[in-house]
């Protein structure tokens, strides 16, 4: 999962919460969490991530390690598998993980044909991370 993608599991956690309300809370520059969430690119530094974990009540290093796993990091792993014709592994932030042949990937979703033969389709931001890795340019 992305740092965007946890940032609002946790703003929604917080009950809806508006980036206009964690700015002007944790002090940081107007507009620049809403770029945060939404950025499909590694968005933020170090000051940044402490602010916000400091708000949420979550550790520095849970919103730090996920500035290397971005939305476009798992778009370019996605086409490469397709293009190898190679499996993905996905795992994913409830424990499970997840191999298979990526069939079609959009925004939203992931569609990978298991080894056994079944399409399982799993929401793009349920991957924590993902084998192998190719890194977005």
């Amino acid at each position: 999962m992305s740092l965007g993608d946890y940032l609002r599991l946790l703003r929604a956690r917080a009950g809806g919460t508006t980036p206009i309300e964690i700015e002007a809370a944790t002090g940081l520059p107007r507009g620049s969490y809403r770029l945060m969430e939404q950025r499909y690119r590694t968005v933020g530094d170090e000051e940044s991530i402490r602010l916000l974990a400091d708000f949420y009540g979550a550790p520095v290093e849970e919103l730090r390690w996920r500035m290397d796993w971005p939305r476009k990091a798992l778009s370019h792993s996605l086409v490469a598998a397709m293009r190898q014709q190679r499996p993905i592994t996905l795992y994913l932030w409830n424990g499970q993980t997840v191999t298979g042949m990526v069939k079609w990937w959009d925004l939203g979703a992931i569609g990978l044909v298991t080894e056994q033969g079944n399409l399982l389709v799993v929401q793009r931001h349920a991957a924590e991370r993902w084998e192998p890795f190719v890194q977005a340019e």
